[in-house]
């Protein structure tokens, strides 16, 4: 049963915002949840400015800037909430000021025990993401609530009604099962075909590319059958007789499988897991679930174990 009774926006009035308000609100309505719009005044950007900089700003924020910029949050906050008065809503506005946003972000979703976060994010690349990453992406490993992050200018989002295909990835571990719950009850709401994919991570040694073997199925025969055979397994109880599903596999990196299947098949919605890696286990290993974030093609429902949930029995 999905129970949504209040939902995070956090939100820095960019056009990445936009996008994931309108989920923020679709969402709202149809589960009556209480919106909670969030804007952090914060004395910390990201983007590369260097720490001398970083607190000449602060002491100007502190003496010059903080109450106008304060007033203005609040000022685009009542905008959004007008702009939405006709609808069935209910939206309270938190404003709040910190050092870093992803962390005020965590802060208020603890202490309002929010179902879940709803933001966006413009899915940055290259050096700066390397070095200051993305606060959708900070959010997403450390929240303890699950996280829907819209990308700007993602080519497929829909309204949710129209959600048709539902993209569930698994490595069959314990916290891939966490997500089937999410994955099931979602399919069921919006009578949506299931899609459940587990990538076998490409390992070849470059000899065997001599002999025509480029990917593990080269390799054993059998071992397509075997994967799917594994996957009907790993879903079946849950699914067999309630849902629409079909489950395949995939070889190679298993964020480009994951984008690559969610292009080709027009999935409107990738529901996946994350373990919540930090400091040099993070930047040693990374995270699948942070690199689909960053480029999938349609929202990304991620959900953590543990957690607080909102789909319970």
């Amino acid at each position: 049963m999905i129970k949504l009774d209040k939902i995070l926006y956090p939100t820095d009035f960019g056009e990445s915002a936009e996008d994931a308000l309108r989920y923020a609100v679709m969402l709202g309505e149809e589960f009556g949840s209480e919106v909670l719009m969030m804007h952090v005044l914060s004395l910390y950007q990201e983007g590369g400015v260097s720490p001398d900089e970083q607190f000449g700003k602060m002491e100007d924020y502190a003496q010059k800037y903080e109450d106008e910029l304060q007033r203005k949050a609040h000022e685009h906050i009542d905008r959004l909430i007008a702009n939405h008065a006709d609808r069935n809503l209910k939206i309270r506005k938190v404003v709040t000021r910190g050092f870093s946003p992803y962390q005020e972000i965590i802060r208020v979703a603890e202490e309002e025990k929010a179902d879940l976060i709803v933001m966006g994010t413009y899915g940055r690349t290259g050096v700066t993401h390397f070095l200051f990453g993305s606060t959708t992406e900070q959010v997403v490993r450390l929240a303890d609530c699950p996280v829907l992050s819209v990308r700007h200018h993602a080519p497929h989002t829909r309204e949710l009604s129209q959600i048709k295909n539902i993209l569930l990835p698994t490595d069959f571990s314990e916290y891939s099962k966490k997500a089937l719950p999410y994955a099931v009850s979602l399919a069921e709401k919006y009578h949506a075909r299931l899609h459940v994919l587990h990538v076998f991570e490409q390992r070849i040694h470059p000899a065997f590319y001599l002999v025509d073997k480029e990917t593990p199925f080269d390799l054993d025969k059998g071992l397509r059958d075997r994967a799917l055979d594994a996957l009907d397994e790993f879903v079946y109880n849950d699914l067999r007789g309630q849902i629409d599903f079909t489950c395949d596999v995939a070889s190679g990196k298993p964020f480009v499988e994951i984008i690559n299947y969610a292009k080709s098949h027009e999935i409107d919605l990738i529901l996946i897991a994350t373990h919540g890696l930090t400091g040099l286990e993070y930047m040693i290993i990374g995270s699948t679930t942070e690199r689909v974030v960053r480029k999938a093609p349609c929202p990304v429902l991620s959900v953590k174990d543990p957690e607080h949930e909102f789909v319970r029995p």
